[in-house]
């Protein structure tokens, strides 16, 4: 067996970076000199806040950093101690050059945080053994971190490192309203493979899949092996559009490849579902659950294909019994919507619609342009992402609001809205016409519209006559609350509309409306649906609490 070279052990795989500090220009030169020979790249700094200034900056990575004991404005120690505090992606082999070469002192440097200690005069050898003893042990800690961070099958990022990379993605795209797409993949009736031909096969195939995986992507795209068979990536600045034509690229690129194995030769298709970040969407989770629903959807379709997020919000599943189409009994979005009223337009400022949404109680509002077209949504949480920045009257609500909405039409099937919110966690959906936003559709209206008809009609018998006990109760209770919300709002209406200058009257009149509005929709809530009128059922609650 031949022996090693000591190349073979000490040759670094990138060209490393060090910094030198040292206040002396003969040695900053020399030690410059020594190590660019070897083929390392040098940076120089004269004093403790230069060393400082340039290990803070992103632009730099070092490796190394040799720094005298002895500094103008410090010393070494004190650097290295700093040094050891600065947030790094790496570690750093730091080596003392000092001409205090006493026992004390190097058990000082040691422990401040220094990994080896080198006396004056400098010696070249001396110096170059030192730093390649460092290289072997940067070159172990890039080979742990890398198995740390890696799938040991594929060689992709684990799922970790690609929740940490993609928080700091997501947060950018957050403050500065980029586009961002996520896609979901897996390999269609993968079990068959490992049943088929083994588990080492079934590996080879993840193997082969996640390299076309990774040769398909931008450096700037995050992607991972999210479980199993299934693998996920995250593409910065990519619309919707854009994300389904890669998609659909790499879906032909993976169904043409032939896969080989030891006992035979396969080929794959897979499923994808694609997702963008929406309206409703609060934090990278709820876009992840968007996509992995588009992806069942996709399977459930026939396999080999992608399901955008839009095919997924008219889609409803199968139903053999008739059981939806009775309950709903052709039941549309207008039927259970909240009527919008209020409005704002985008060069509303924050200050005065954070103003708007205290004083009328709401908690968001549609964004319309001078034409009455819906051009986005905003909300309290929108309003306090900027609640910290000066001058919020400059603020134009163009800034925060966030324009990726989920619309309906009217006459959508109530049904195919009851689906898409009960699949995925966003709550709430808009209802437009025409461009122009015509009520909200919630979790909570589609509630309101079961519990005030198909309920209704479904309760046991036994159970009819205590059930009408209680509604009477809760019925009158509910509209005396109601009928005195709305006194107060139209006393407050009168004393606004005395008090107000003629230009806040359209706003105050828009909230004041739209809370007056919210609260009839509830007295009527509480007294329709039954086989009586409104004034006969009100009329019969009445002695109901007498009793």
């Amino acid at each position: 067996m031949s022996t090693p070279t000591v190349l073979q052990y000490d040759s670094c795989p990138i060209r490393s970076r060090v910094l030198v500090v040292d206040d002396d220009k003969l040695i900053r030169t020399l030690v410059s000199e020594f190590l660019t020979r070897e083929g390392y790249e040098v940076i120089t700094a004269e004093n403790c806040l230069r060393a400082l200034e340039l290990l803070e900056d992103p632009k730099y990575e070092f490796k190394f950093m040799v720094t005298d004991w002895e500094l103008p404005d410090g010393n070494g120690i004190d650097l290295i101690r700093h040094a050891r505090h600065v947030v790094q992606t790496h570690y750093m082999y730091i080596v003392m050059v000092t001409s205090h070469g006493d026992r004390e002192n190097l058990t000082l440097a040691l422990n401040s945080g220094a990994d080896d200690f080198l006396t004056k005069p400098i010696d070249r050898g001396e110096l170059i053994a030192r730093i390649r003893a460092g290289q072997r042990i940067l070159n172990l800690e890039t080979r742990l971190t890398q198995l740390a961070n890696s799938d040991v099958l594929t060689g992709l990022p684990t799922r970790r490192v690609f929740e940490e990379l993609v928080a700091k993605e997501w947060s950018r795209t957050q403050r500065y309203r980029l586009p961002m797409s996520c896609v979901i993949f897996d390999i269609d009736f993968f079990k068959r493979i490992n049943d088929i031909h083994g588990h080492a096969a079934g590996d080879q195939v993840l193997r082969e899949i996640a390299h076309i995986f990774a040769t398909s992507v931008r450096k700037s795209d995050i992607i991972c092996r999210y479980g199993g068979e299934e693998f996920c990536a995250i593409l910065p600045e990519t619309s919707s559009a854009q994300a389904y034509v890669w998609a659909d690229n790499i879906r032909k690129r993976i169904a043409s490849t032939e896969i080989i194995l030891d006992t035979a030769v396969v080929n794959v298709t897979i499923s994808l579902g694609l997702a963008e970040p929406l309206s409703e969407m609060e934090d990278l989770n709820d876009l992840i659950d968007v996509a992995d629903h588009c992806l069942l959807e996709a399977k459930s379709k026939g396999r080999n294909q992608i399901v955008a997020f839009n095919e997924l919000s008219e889609s409803v599943s199968k139903d053999p019994t008739g059981h939806l189409d009775s309950t709903f009994q052709g039941a549309i979005a207008a039927d259970a919507m909240t009527p919008v009223v209020s409005t704002v337009t985008p060069q509303s400022s924050v200050f005065d619609i954070a103003q708007f949404f205290l004083d009328y109680r709401i908690p968001s509002a549609p964004v319309v342009d001078d034409s009455g077209k819906l051009v986005g949504i905003v909300s309290e949480k929108d309003l306090m992402t900027v609640a910290v920045r000066p001058n919020p009257q400059d603020i134009e609500i163009s800034e925060v609001m966030r324009r990726n909405l989920i619309c309906y039409p009217p006459g959508t099937s109530l049904r195919v809205v009851w689906e898409f919110l009960n699949r995925v966690s966003i709550r709430t959906v808009l209802i437009t016409e025409n461009d122009k936003a015509v009520g909200v559709l919630s979790r909570q209206s589609i509630l309101r519209w079961f519990a005030n008809t198909y309920w209704k009609h479904t309760s046991p018998k036994d159970h009819q006559l205590f059930q009408d006990i209680q509604e009477r109760g809760m019925t009158m209770r509910r509209l005396e609350n109601a009928a005195r919300l709305l006194a107060e709002t139209s006393r407050q209406l009168t004393a606004d509309v005395e008090t107000r200058t003629p230009d806040e009257h359209g706003a105050m009149v828009i909230g004041t409306v739209s809370k007056m509005q919210d609260l009839m929709v509830e007295m009527l809530a509480s007294v329709r649906g039954n086989k009586s009128t409104g004034a006969m059922q009100l009329h019969a609650a009445v002695p109901s609490l007498e009793d």
